[in-house]
């Protein structure tokens, strides 16, 4: 029942390989990349795909572990979620991967019905938008959209996916696939955070697991896209913290069912498996979020 229930809060990335296509712009850019730009590079060459090839990869959207904790009945934290205002003008590699863990902070607070904390989130998003700039893009003001909208839940659930879809838009006619994928990776580290910092009941147990084996698999997806970008440091910082993170998902033994077309364990994943899962995934989020906090005097 939960796997049905999440099915729709997947993202599929697709890259297509047109012959011809950005051959004279491939050497524009160097490898001498540095922390505060993200320099363009042929994506699907890196991942070797032939003309016209096409490759999906499966995401997390913001709305994801939060559906997936409502469900199963978990308590609300404020505590676990980041605080509102005070960020910093930080690189786009910081503000990208910033981006995406207040979406998904957002989509938390909002499939909580906590409004009030949906409004300083939204607030927080179009100020990092503006930063990027997605929101030059975006016709209306996320903000605003947000605002209109507050006392309709399947609406502000709607306008988190067309924010997240028309970002994902804007990045993908301006040839910036990189920003996509840092926002999208945000999403993804401030979400496991979420998923595993969660108190979850011993009676959903089987669900929680099912979200390891996702975010497992999700996290193999997120490492073969963002090698290409290593050549800048702050984006190797995170592959190298990401590439620790999946030894200990590695710990966990998943199998394919082809009776079932599922995933599923082996064995029982551990209190010792989440307990480093999360102490890992926190530390990285911990990262992230110190790079986007304005510094107090």
């Amino acid at each position: 029942m939960l796997k049905a229930n999440l099915s729709i809060f997947f993202v599929i990335v697709s890259f297509l390989i047109f012959s011809c296509s950005g051959d004279e712009n491939s050497d524009e850019n160097t490898s001498n990349s540095s922390d505060t730009s993200i320099d363009n590079i042929d994506l699907p060459n890196e991942l070797g795909l032939d003309s016209g090839e096409v490759k999906m990869f499966t995401m997390p959207t913001p709305l994801q572990i939060a559906t997936a904790l409502r469900i199963m009945k978990v308590d609300y934290n404020e505590n676990l979620l980041l605080e509102n205002g005070n960020i910093a003008v930080g690189s786009d590699v910081d503000l990208s991967l910033g981006l995406g863990m207040y979406l998904t902070d957002l989509g938390y607070a909002t499939v909580y019905n906590n409004t009030q904390k949906s409004l300083s989130y939204a607030k927080d998003i179009q100020f990092i938008m503006e930063e990027l700039p997605i929101a030059l893009y975006i016709n209306d003001g996320f903000r605003k959209r947000f605002n209109d909208n507050i006392d309709n839940q399947d609406s502000l659930c709607k306008i988190i996916l067309e924010g997240y879809n028309e970002a994902n838009q804007y990045i993908s006619e301006t040839e910036n696939e990189a920003l996509g994928l840092l926002i999208l990776t945000g999403s993804y580290i401030e979400g496991l955070h979420l998923a595993t910092s969660s108190n979850v009941s011993n009676i959903w147990l089987e669900e929680h697991d099912n979200i390891f084996i996702q975010q497992k698999l999700f996290l193999d997806n997120f490492l073969v896209l963002l090698d290409g970008y290593s050549a800048n440091t702050k984006i190797a910082m995170v592959i190298e913290k990401l590439t620790t993170l999946k030894t200990a998902f590695d710990e966990i033994n998943i199998h394919f069912n082809d009776e079932t077309e599922n995933y599923e364990l082996k064995d029982p994943i551990t209190p010792a498996n989440r307990k480093k899962i999360n102490m890992l995934i926190t530390d990285l989020r911990d990262e992230i979020k110190n790079n986007i906090r304005a510094k107090t005097s």
